[in-house]
């Protein structure tokens, strides 16, 4: 995640999901940002025309004000997102950021160390959650970047859902599609390694987000959770948010 994302089309339907399985399901939310530093080689985190069509405010017209508001005022930040109450009250934030410019310049043993002591208090400042959000600005990890890369803490490492699942948390990870192969394939792969990882999964299913580019929201349910989750999936498909995402 980078601040200069927020409020773009890609965040409406990030937090539309998290309003509503929030709302639905009454568990705590835990959000890890994977905040990464701002980056300026392109021009990501521009796709805001959304906010001039007001179909879009339909599935949730308090949240389409809202980011409104944050673009008007300038304060595309997470810190923002969280002052604006966008979220539950009862939400816990993680927004320490994963990597600044000066990682680049530092060894790849004291990376990999910071990465550990990164996640080690993601988790801490979590513990009371039930629901985790993890936030990663690509998604999950790719072998082309490993975890002491200057560009890991673009990505979510598999090892580091193990201490939010072993605490019997469920999880929401955030996966940014790419053209390596059709949406239907990578979702494919993908389901096969959740599948491998979590056996003991009560519910895996993905919310598909195609506004802009597609996003992956995959959530990997306790099975305590399960029937709330599943309720809260056949919601979504009857309300307005079905023209906006695509459970598989």
């Amino acid at each position: 995640m980078q601040d200069r994302y927020v409020a773009d089309v890609g965040d409406f339907g990030k937090y539309g999901l998290l309003r509503f399985l929030s709302a639905k399901t009454e568990l705590r939310l835990g959000i890890i940002w994977y905040l990464f530093s701002d980056e300026s080689h392109n021009s990501d985190g521009r796709h805001l025309s959304y906010l001039t069509k007001p179909e879009y405010a339909v599935p949730d017209s308090d949240l389409y004000l809202a980011l409104g508001k944050i673009v008007e005022r300038g304060q595309r930040s997470v810190r923002a997102v969280e002052k604006a109450g966008l979220l539950p009250k009862d939400s816990i934030f993680f927004r320490r950021r994963i990597a600044v410019p000066n990682d680049l310049v530092v060894d790849r043993r004291k990376r990999a160390a910071a990465r550990i002591a990164w996640l080690r208090e993601a988790v801490r400042s979590s513990s009371d959650a039930e629901l985790v959000f993890l936030d990663p600005d690509n998604g999950i990890e790719t072998a082309s970047i490993q975890r002491h890369s200057p560009k890991s803490g673009k990505y979510v490492y598999w090892e580091e859902l193990t201490p939010f699942w072993e605490r019997r948390q469920s999880l929401l990870v955030y996966h940014h599609l790419n053209r390596t192969a059709s949406v239907a394939r990578q979702s494919e792969l993908l389901r096969a390694q959740f599948e491998e990882r979590f056996p003991d999964a009560g519910l895996l299913r993905y919310f598909l987000f195609r506004k802009g580019s597609c996003r992956h929201f995959w959530l990997i349910s306790q099975k305590r959770h399960a029937a709330c989750f599943g309720a809260a999936i056949d919601a979504l498909l009857r309300s307005h948010w079905r023209e906006y995402f695509e459970v598989g």
